[in-house]
């Protein structure tokens, strides 16, 4: 856990305000005096229309472009300028400066009209906008860190830490403001009262990569720099996205974390934004996510955790926790090219590039330029050939061009690397292997992979699923696989591949009438997927309803299945052919998946999946 969890009506709490009167209100009706009607209709029409379409899609820089183009052709209506200043901050745009000062007020515009003072050097002007922003809850949370910060970057050290005391005895996050009144002190030369307040902060060494970083730098400065290295080790290990850099990192604890106010402030963004995502983390998945007051809340965290991580790499590029959990972020929200986008920008310096690219090849591959992530990954490989995470981030890019030999060689170097024992998440490395055998028609390997993996993760759904599956398709007992399927499906109920695979095993079982209607909701929810298709198709063709099995695997067909299944398709689509023909043709040969298993009906499992 990165940061004390708090509850979800106090963030709500600490948010809501933020977004108050941001473009939620519905346009009123034109009149002829409307200053609407006087602009250009169509500019401003097609304004409108770029504008939401691109915050559709979350293409937050051209939703701004396109509103601030909309308030020009209509400065009266205030609503077009209101969202350009929201899509500008949602960007990170400069622009969102210029917008502040024509809002109609608000915690936002003196935010970020005190965030450009202090990257101009106007400590006073971003004090008294600081000071200025209505008081809410969030900026009783954010309020102490800027005073503090903007005083210290106008040399008023002691006022600086004297605006932090209060907020330090705070039970929650008293030790985060501790630590920045340890860095002020520390940036102002006064190293005595640092150290105090550094030793105050011991308790949070390593809650999250910022604080891990800046207590192994007191740690070394204290002549204990073995402990150093074991705190950064420590955090590496828990975010092995990190690994990439690790030597970068490490590098690190020699120099300042902090050695302007700025990055101060950035850091004060970067702490709501964790708070957020920490909470909308521990929200994910619970049963109300589809209540209309819960998805409004989550809308509106998801929101205003982008606004303060912009904020923090507008303050500082080189704040990479607030970059990597940016992208995260985005693509938690399936913005995979504004994810991608926004590992861009860091300065040519930065450490944690070997991340940012690590990151972008994964995204390639998420988009689907399989080609581009494997290169941009053997690229990575030339220049850290011992990074287990590079080789196994490779494997998984192979693995989707069907490499089957190249991606079984990239999870073995991975899994030769491994500093430990193989553990907890590791069972992704010998599922990789396990896929990877199992296409090149080596079932006693993979299946001995998969076993290996489910002794690491008994109830990983993916596993259970895969092994079940593939014991279907190369005909051994099927019953056992019905009782893995059924138990992956229990795991993962909202799951349309498991679905597909317990309805599949089902009717090869013979079970039609109990397979058919799973098989028919997975098709429903997964329409362009040409394996489910090609189920949904032998289940009809079993049932007797052979034109709607045609018609399936004419879908399945154009979808562009895999090689294996392209050849099942084909051969079922040439039985219905010749069956249509002549049924009674001595010739034909009706292909394997067209008849049910030959399974003794007492091996069939329990209907609640218990294995045997």
């Amino acid at each position: 856990m990165l940061l004390p969890c708090l509850s979800r009506m106090v963030v709500a709490a600490l948010v809501v305000p933020l977004l108050a009167g941001i473009p939620n209100r519905e346009m009123h009706a034109a009149t002829p005096d409307d200053p609407i009607v006087h602009a250009g209709r169509q500019d401003l029409a097609t304004s409108l229309l770029v504008g939401s379409v691109a915050a559709s899609e979350g293409d937050n820089a051209e939703a701004a472009r396109a509103f601030t183009a909309a308030a020009h052709l209509a400065p009266a209506y205030r609503l077009f300028g209101e969202r350009a200043f929201f899509y500008s901050i949602m960007a990170g745009s400069p622009e969102a400066n210029a917008l502040a000062s024509t809002q109609p007020g608000g915690v936002m515009p003196d935010l970020v009209m005190g965030n450009a003072a202090a990257l101009a050097g106007e400590w006073n002007s971003a004090l008294a906008h600081y000071q200025n922003a209505p008081d809410d809850p969030i900026m009783n949370l954010l309020r102490p860190l800027l005073r503090g910060w903007a005083l210290q970057g106008a040399g008023r050290t002691d006022e600086a830490l004297a605006a932090l005391d209060h907020a330090r005895e705070d039970h929650t996050l008293g030790g985060y403001y501790t630590v920045h009144a340890a860095l002020i002190a520390q940036l102002a030369g006064q190293q005595m009262k640092a150290d105090t307040l550094f030793r105050q902060s011991t308790s949070m060494a390593g809650g999250d990569l910022f604080t891990a970083l800046v207590m192994a730098h007191w740690l070394v400065g204290q002549g204990q720099e073995a402990a150093a290295e074991a705190l950064v080790n420590q955090r590496v290990a828990a975010m092995p996205v990190l690994e990439a850099a690790r030597s970068g990192i490490m590098a690190m604890i020699h120099r300042p974390v902090v050695t302007h106010a700025v990055q101060g402030l950035a850091q004060a963004y970067g702490l709501v934004g964790l708070l957020i995502d920490q909470q909308l983390y521990a929200h994910d998945g619970t049963e109300d996510d589809h209540e209309p007051d819960i998805a409004a809340e989550v809308g509106t965290l998801r929101g205003t955790e982008q606004m303060m991580l912009r904020m923090a790499l507008v303050l500082d590029p080189a704040d990479s926790e607030a970059r990597l959990l940016l992208s995260s972020m985005l693509h938690g929200r399936k913005q995979d090219r504004q994810a991608r986008a926004a590992l861009d920008g860091a300065p040519a310096d930065d450490p944690f590039l070997p991340v940012y690219r690590t990151e972008q090849a994964d995204l390639d591959l998420v988009m689907g330029h399989k080609e581009q992530a494997a290169q941009e990954l053997r690229d990575l490989l030339h220049d850290a050939p011992g990074d287990r995470m590079l080789w196994s981030s490779l494997g998984d890019a192979l693995l989707d061009q069907q490499q089957w030999a190249e991606a079984l060689d990239a999870y073995r170097h991975a899994t030769a690397l491994t500093p430990h024992r193989l553990e907890g998440d590791d069972w992704r490395l010998l599922f990789g292997q396990a896929i990877a055998q199992e296409r090149q028609n080596h079932w006693p390997q993979a299946r001995a992979l998969i076993q290996q993996a489910l002794q690491l993760a008994p109830n990983e759904a993916d596993l259970l699923n895969y092994l079940g599956y593939s014991m279907v398709e190369h005909g051994e007992n099927p019953a056992m696989a019905e009782s893995y399927l059924r138990r992956a499906l229990a795991l993962a109920p909202a799951d349309n591949q498991i679905r597909d695979s317990v309805g599949w095993v089902l009717m090869r079982l013979g079970h039609v009438a109990e397979g058919l209607p799973l098989l028919e909701q997975a098709a429903e929810q997964m329409p362009q997927d040409p394996a489910i298709n090609y189920h949904l198709g032998v289940a009809y063709w079993m049932a007797g309803r052979r034109l709607e099995a045609v018609n399936e695997w004419q879908n399945a067909i154009q979808f562009q299945p895999d090689p294996m299944d392209h050849r099942k398709i084909t051969a079922a689509l040439a039985y219905a052919r010749a069956w249509k023909a002549n049924a009674a043709h001595p010739g034909m040969v009706l292909p394997a998946d067209l008849k049910p298993a030959a399974v003794p009906a007492s091996s069939h499992p329990p209907a609640n999946g218990t294995q045997h």
